[in-house]
């Protein structure tokens, strides 16, 4: 496997243990264990001490699990599918799934060299100057960035999506919005590298910071978006209240005091506390207002920029960046 395109399959496998699959895999992969998290775990252990007989209880349990596979999973494990399989490096557990499934003539083939060869592939590729063309979007907080990266969402990387983070002091938030977990380092590179595969042509992507919660932005993408056309956004300062209010209207007192105390550096005290007070008396517009203009705008730092374009109407805005793309781009 060269590179990602060849995961043309209908259904992809991942047999390994379930926190295997859940720390990272390939993106749109399925998990169907061949052992659960305790199985692995005690066969494992018994290797170091009597590999012959682990390899036996290896088999065993192998052997149950398939069957269950078999039973649970006759929608997808049909003669209609191309389906791809694999494990961490290509051993056993991939190849009891694959012997049983090629003798009942389906459509399946094994990863060579399982996991570790796609991780191998991905690093190497966001290792290397990425050879993509990016347009920018740059601008303050509020200022509807996100809104134009999703409704770009078949062309655009969206970043703050990969990361599950809003990108700003506050922006950890996401993951009680999304109602999702912030993704490991490999599952993040993962679905970066799919998305810079698979998407074809130019790619619409905001000036992040080089990090993103705890998600450190790859250089080389860094660098390419950085040195990308620039579009900046502006927007008038009620919009951007709006938008920030609705975005960060339900968190919670604890969370709101805690992200305060780490931005004190950042702010004056009277500052501060002024958000502080509105914060406690609910006036959440207020603190939105006080955040944009006492810390967002002036923590900002301006880039150099091609284009301007006014968000105050989201739809009008994506429209003149389609429009900057179709004309520097065409």
């Amino acid at each position: 496997m060269e590179n990602q395109r060849e995961l043309i399959e209908d259904i992809i496998i991942d047999v390994r243990s379930p926190s295997e699959f859940s720390h990272s895999h390939i993106p749109n992969a399925i998990n169907l264990p061949i052992f659960n998290d305790d199985e692995y775990k005690k066969i494992g252990t018994l290797y170091k001490q009597n590999p012959i007989e682990a390899n036996f209880l290896g088999a065993s349990l192998a052997c149950r699990n398939i069957a269950n596979i078999l039973d649970d999973n006759k929608n997808l494990l049909n003669h209609k599918n191309k389906i791809l399989i694999y494990c961490a490096r290509g051993g056993n557990r991939s190849l009891s799934l694959y012997s049983v499934l090629i003798s009942l003539k389906l459509r399946v083939k094994r990863l060579d060299g399982g996991y570790k060869s796609y991780r191998n592939i991905v690093l190497n590729y966001l290792n290397n100057p990425i050879n993509r063309t990016f347009l920018t979007l740059c601008g303050n907080t509020g200022c509807g960035k996100s809104e134009l990266i999703k409704k770009a969402e078949s062309w655009s990387i969206d970043l703050e999506n990969l990361c599950n983070h809003f990108g700003s002091s506050f922006g950890f938030i996401s993951s009680d919005i999304t109602n999702k977990k912030t993704p490991s380092v490999k599952m993040f590179q993962n679905m970066l590298y799919s998305n810079l595969i698979n998407k074809q042509g130019i790619l619409l992507i905001e000036n992040e910071s080089k990090k993103l919660g705890d998600i450190i932005i790859p250089n080389t993408l860094y660098n390419a978006y950085q040195n990308a056309k620039k579009i900046l956004i502006t927007c008038d300062l009620e919009h951007r209240i709006e938008r920030i209010y609705n975005l960060y209207k339900n968190i919670n007192q604890n969370d709101f005091i805690n992200t305060m105390n780490k931005i004190s550096a950042y702010i004056k005290k009277d500052i501060k506390d002024e958000i502080i007070n509105a914060f406690n008396n609910n006036e959440l517009k207020k603190v939105a207002e006080l955040l944009l203009v006492k810390y967002y705008d002036l923590k900002y730092k301006k880039s150099n920029y091609d284009f301007v374009v006014n968000s105050n109407d989201i739809n009008k805005a994506y429209d003149e960046v389609l429009d900057i793309r179709d004309t520097i781009y065409s």
